[in-house]
């Protein structure tokens, strides 16, 4: 139904509720006539699936992801699409979309995008929660073709550059298994390191093992969770090992593979993760791939307005 009756849009509300362009001021004009309209408190957010029409017109909306208030949610914005007598006027909107600034990113093209994947592992009675989530993490063109130096030779060891290991520790090993965490400072990040082992070279290509560990801890904020109005931060903190097997093609500059793992413990709770009923330590696990060049696989790093290729 979706495919077929609407036209697919997502994007991440957390900046568009306040985005100060044409894009931010449609979304809020749509946002303002849902299920959130005027609040304020406990917080602003406007989270949520909006139906609209090209002119800004609420057709139907719901915060969810119980997939049968979806569809519902769904069958009554078409009902009201089918029923309405007339169309509003557009709100008068720039018609060339210009970002604001600080919402100017680009796709790294040629560059390395990485599908993130995070999910608890198995305790040791078995159990497992089926609750994962993902990201993508991106990296220019010159900054993944750093990764592999040139004149490398089978057996030879190099550090991975502090670039790539800096930023998938800060931004990408945090615990949003079933909620948000703030992305770690660099004052958190008590150890990141990772060695490349060449282990076979034919023609151009280049395989290479990666090796490493990455190991932060962070205390409480001290946030309150408004929904609550429980302060649920404790100290958290996250201890991996990596393990990765990666093969680069020097003629095209691109990679043809890039599998990593990481595994070990996490512990802790922060004000929007939901694990104040699952301190830890427990096991946690991170995968990262090669992420297709599709729609969806373009979507930004959640964290790509934290000073991410600072």
């Amino acid at each position: 139904m979706l495919n077929a009756a609407f036209v697919p849009v997502a994007d991440n509300c957390s900046y568009t509720q306040s985005q100060p362009d044409a894009k931010g001021e449609f979304f809020r004009h749509v946002a303002e006539q849902g299920h959130y309209a005027g609040r304020t408190k406990p917080t602003a957010t406007r989270q949520g699936l909006y139906a609209c029409t090209p002119e800004g017109e609420l057709l139907a909306s719901i915060n969810t992801r119980d997939g049968e208030r979806v569809l519902q949610m769904l069958q009554q914005a078409l009902e009201k699409w089918h029923q309405r007598s007339s169309s509003l006027d557009a709100p008068a909107f720039d018609e060339r979309y210009e970002p604001a600034t600080g919402y100017r990113w680009e796709y790294p093209e040629g560059g390395l995008v990485l599908k993130v994947s995070v999910r608890d592992l198995p305790r040791d009675s078995g159990e497992l929660d089926p609750r994962h989530n993902i990201d993508h993490a991106w990296f220019t063109k010159d900054e993944a073709s750093g990764l592999i130096p040139e004149g490398v030779e089978v057996g030879q060891k190099h550090a991975v550059p502090a670039y790539f290991i800096q930023r998938i520790a800060r931004f990408h090993f945090t615990d949003t298994v079933r909620g948000e965490s703030p992305r770690w400072r660099t004052e958190h990040v008590q150890k990141a390191e990772a060695v490349a082992t060449v282990e076979s070279i034919d023609g151009d290509v280049v395989s290479v093992r990666l090796d490493g560990e990455v190991r932060c801890e962070a205390p409480p904020s001290g946030d309150v969770n408004p929904f609550s109005n429980r302060a649920v931060d404790m100290p958290r903190g996250v201890d991996v090992k990596l393990l990765g097997f990666v093969r680069y093609n020097r003629e095209q500059g691109a990679f043809e593979k890039f599998d990593m793992i990481a595994v070990g413990d996490r512990w802790g709770a922060t004000t929007y993760n939901a694990r104040f009923d699952d301190l830890g330590p427990a096991p946690i696990g991170f995968a990262f791939e090669l992420a297709p060049d599709s729609p969806i696989d373009r979507v930004p790093p959640q964290a790509i307005r934290s000073g991410y290729f600072g």
